[in-house]
């Protein structure tokens, strides 16, 4: 991978974690407040998981799919 290419997917991958973060910590305030109906902020407590799930694994794969330092001994 290009140096441009690996610090743009890094940068997708921080984003779509925090965003998740985020929105799941949201969906739980407005449950504890009795702010919305049960079931929609359970919906987007599960969007943010997922969404945290997705930045995670884009990081996965910018730190396991890079090339090989050298030839293997």
């Amino acid at each position: 991978m290009q140096p441009n290419e690996i610090w743009r997917l890094k940068r997708r991958s921080s984003r779509a974690a925090i965003a998740g973060l985020v929105e799941m910590a949201v969906s739980m305030v407005l449950s504890g407040l009795h702010a919305g109906p049960p079931l929609l902020t359970t919906v987007g407590w599960l969007v943010g998981f997922a969404l945290f799930l997705y930045g995670v694994h884009v990081g996965w794969m910018v730190f396991y799919d890079r090339e090989p330092d050298g030839p293997s001994s």
